[in-house]
């Protein structure tokens, strides 16, 4: 499976996973605020896709899989 079809896949997912908390579960209380006043850069879709990949490389460790493949490509 591609990182571009595993990324939709994941996003897809996702998407109707908010749906589904939005409609079943109590809305929490600073939900809106971030912590520390900093905005997210990466949407979870992406952390998650970046995860999974990280699981099927052959890296040993996740730092040496970010630094060596993530933040390069």
């Amino acid at each position: 499976m591609s990182i571009v079809s595993l990324f939709c896949e994941i996003d897809d997912f996702f998407l109707m996973y908010e749906v589904h908390i939005s409609k079943h579960c109590l809305p929490i209380e600073g939900a809106g605020s971030e912590p520390r006043g900093r905005p997210k850069r990466l949407h979870s879709s992406e952390v998650m896709t970046i995860l999974i990949a990280f699981h099927q490389s052959n890296y040993r460790t996740f730092k040496h899989f970010y630094l060596k493949h993530v933040c390069v490509y």
